[in-house]
């Protein structure tokens, strides 16, 4: 019955569970029943739950830092850069990070790597916008604004509600776009 599975299947499982009941539903015995496998398999990967659990949060914060480059902001074009924000905050586990959020607010170690996660999204949402307000002071408030806003919807849509994270983005785009220079506002075909 027991087979072998990899440190990532232990990781995407997790942030299925996590998806799927919250960080309280997340232990050994769900882990090792949904990928069919012996609890022996578990600590020979891992060692311990805290283990697993500062593992995990690598794993999870060195896929966020990866998104990020994948998405190549900061090229030169600062609607490129808008709409590569966008497509950041669609592709997004969100489930799982409502989940990791909460999960934050019981465990140190999950809080210190959700605010690194936040801290590098942060920065490079500023750049973003930095390249379409170039008011320092406005920029810092729109950038707050966003995130903001991200971590709402995924508290909202993780308690059921149903809520378009593509019209909160387009909306969230016209209010960047509200801040720019008039030479620098795009078309209405561009956003």
């Amino acid at each position: 019955m027991s087979r072998v599975v990899t440190k990532e299947q232990y990781f995407d499982t997790a942030l299925e569970v996590l998806a799927a009941f919250g960080f309280k539903g997340l232990n050994i015995g769900v882990l090792c029943r949904r990928l069919g496998v012996t609890s022996g398999s578990f600590y020979h990967h891992f060692g311990s739950w805290q283990g697993f659990v500062d593992m995990l949060l690598e794993h999870w914060e060195n896929r966020q830092v990866l998104i990020l480059r994948t998405l190549k902001f900061n090229q030169g074009n600062p609607d490129d850069d808008i709409r590569a924000m966008s497509d950041l905050a669609v592709g997004l586990h969100h489930a799982a990070e409502a989940a990791i959020r909460a999960w934050a607010a019981n465990d140190e170690s999950v809080n210190l790597a959700l605010k690194r996660v936040d801290e590098s999204r942060r920065r490079t949402v500023h750049k973003a916008i930095m390249g379409v307000v170039a008011n320092e002071e406005t920029a810092e408030v729109v950038t707050s604004l966003g995130m903001a806003m991200l971590i709402g919807y995924q508290q909202i849509a993780a308690g059921g509600e149903n809520l378009s994270l593509d019209r909160l983005l387009t909306e969230y785009a016209r209010l960047i776009y509200s801040h720019a220079p008039r030479a620098t506002q795009p078309s209405s075909s561009s956003t």
